[in-house]
């Protein structure tokens, strides 16, 4: 909802840039106070750089971009995706994690709802001069591939303290962002205003810093697999909010995508539950 009220007044990588700025500032502020600090390796920093491009910046521009043409619910409820993604990726990648039928079955039932608010209109008319809005809806499920392999990446360097991975991922991405922002802001001036502000504000501290602390905090205790399962709490707080502050609407395809996205939760639970 925040990115959505960006979107209206700023450039789609200027506020993937700015919030990604803000971030590093407060993350780098509480890490100085904490007085951390860390020497890292050429491959520790390799994977910082590559979480930073993968998982913060390529999917905060593909998800700001995505919202000049599709509602934020929307938005919210594609980024559902991911769990499908971390079940095949953490298989191949990850020793910890196992293959269960179970779980494959409870991820694909979600999915099957995500097609549908992905909407049978939008991928019947690809092919056409007018595709609607399968572009957009697309960039969303690479901003969730982006979480989930850069998830699989802070996996592998899960010693590293949280708050300094964080801010160090953050700050990376910040860097990596302010190149484009520049020619983006040199081609197209943004129209600041208070709400956009406000917003920009909101997803620097929030969306970015402290979630982002939690996420790595997460990954490192109980895996990219189940932080996967987050994705599946997106569209209630995606639909709500979109409902309540922007009158977004839904469609009856969406009501059911939702149900076996809900369904899909409700199967990983019990498969959890029987396995312990």
């Amino acid at each position: 909802m925040a990115i959505k009220i960006c979107v209206s007044s700023i450039n789609p990588i200027t506020v993937a840039s700015l919030r990604l700025i803000i971030g590093s500032i407060l993350l780098f502020a509480y890490y100085k106070f904490k007085g951390l600090k860390e020497n890292f390796s050429k491959k520790i920093l390799l994977f910082i750089f590559l979480i930073g491009l993968i998982g913060n910046f390529i999917p905060f521009s593909l998800i700001s971009w995505s919202e000049q043409y599709i509602q934020s619910n929307t938005a919210g409820l594609l980024l559902s995706v991911a769990p499908i993604f971390t079940l095949f990726l953490s298989y191949f990648f990850i020793k910890e994690d196992k293959f269960f039928l179970r779980k494959f079955i409870s991820i694909f039932v979600g999915f099957l709802g995500v097609i549908l608010v992905f909407g049978f209109d939008t991928l019947v008319h690809i092919s056409s001069k007018q595709p609607g809005n399968f572009f957009p809806k697309l960039a969303i499920i690479i901003a969730a591939l982006g979480y989930v392999v850069s998830a699989i990446l802070a996996y592998k360097v899960k010693h590293i303290n949280t708050i300094t991975l964080t801010t160090f991922v953050t700050i990376s991405a910040a860097f990596i962002s302010i190149p484009f922002m520049f020619i983006t802001e040199f081609n197209s001036f943004s129209s600041f205003n208070f709400n956009s502000l406000l917003s920009l504000f909101y997803l620097g501290l929030f969306p970015t810093a402290i979630a982002f602390v939690l996420r790595f905090h997460l990954i490192s205790k109980a895996g990219p697999v189940f932080l996967s399962y987050v994705a599946y709490l997106i569209p209630v707080f995606a639909i709500f909010w979109g409902y309540i502050f922007l009158k977004e609407t839904i469609s009856q395809d969406t009501l059911i995508g939702i149900v076996l996205i809900l369904l899909g939760v409700f199967l990983s639970q019990r498969t959890n539950e029987q396995k312990s």
